[in-house]
């Protein structure tokens, strides 16, 4: 089995509950930029430095320059599968072709809702109570293909961070896991989706960015929780009072900072210590 995933506590989390389940992953394939031919974003370099700083004696580590050459990477290790979490290419037809049992995808959403790039940002955005995720057999339409196994309603906390997700996302990957590559081993289709209910997740738009006052207060609320979410538990910088400050949080509820009259009611709104950029 070829594991394809993006960070080395990705990689970890994927090879431990396979060994567990008694597979045998032999190389792992990465990403060198978030689109084929194009300069490797600073992320991406350190993810792979901790990748290879990470990675177990005797584990190949594939890093492609472009999505055309995959598939010839791939074939000589004649894979049983391939699990793929969190992988940012495109996989061409010939890619999906080369696993006897195909090439299974692990999805944060509850598919078919928010597929693409971004389901969890698109999931605070939206002030979603719950998330969900989704192994699923990968076909050339982006997060189209058949459920093999799938949970819905693992809650969001309110201030919700990249370690909260990848908290909640360790403790039920490895049972939907189990679920789905026992079906796929058996050569079981999965259940269609119903493209009636699927809506897109893409990167986020420019006006995410962009925080007044005269929005709705869950709106607002919720754009504060995404783009401190991206930004690493700081929020953004806003206009308040002929000044620019930076947010630290927002309440729904009564709380302390400074009360802010939005569209529809108030907003509580604490500021970051000066100085904080």
């Amino acid at each position: 089995m070829v594991i394809a995933s993006y960070g080395s506590g990705q990689f970890q989390l994927l090879r431990d509950t396979l060994t567990g389940l008694g597979y045998v992953p032999v190389a792992y394939l990465v990403s060198r930029s978030m689109r084929p031919l194009a300069v490797a974003e600073p992320d991406i370099l350190q993810g792979i430095q901790g990748i290879v700083a990470d990675i177990p004696p005797g584990m190949d580590l594939l890093l492609p320059g472009s999505a055309s050459t995959i598939g010839a990477m791939l074939a000589g290790y004649e894979p049983d599968l391939l699990l793929v979490f969190g992988f940012n290419w495109r996989l061409p037809r010939e890619v999906l072709a080369v696993p006897r049992f195909g090439v299974l995808n692990v999805h944060p959403s509850a598919l078919p809702k928010y597929r693409g790039p971004s389901p969890v940002l698109w999931a605070i955005r939206n002030g979603e109570p719950s998330m969900g995720i989704t192994v699923h057999r990968m076909t050339e339409r982006i997060d189209a293909g058949p459920v093999l196994a799938q949970v819905a309603d693992i809650p969001i906390p309110d201030q919700v961070t990249t370690q909260d997700i990848w908290d909640l996302t360790k403790a039920v990957l490895p049972g939907l896991l189990a679920e789905a590559l026992d079906a796929a081993v058996r050569g079981e289709p999965g259940r269609p989706q119903d493209e009636a209910k699927a809506t897109n997740a893409g990167f986020p738009p420019p006006e995410w960015y962009e925080v007044t006052w005269q929005g709705s207060r869950q709106s607002l609320h919720n754009q504060v929780r995404v783009l401190r979410y991206l930004n690493s538990g700081q929020g953004p910088i806003v206009q308040f009072q002929g000044q620019r400050v930076r947010v630290h949080r927002t309440s729904l509820t009564p709380n302390e900072g400074t009360r802010i009259q939005c569209a529809d009611g108030p907003l509580w709104v604490t500021w970051a210590p000066s100085g904080s950029g």
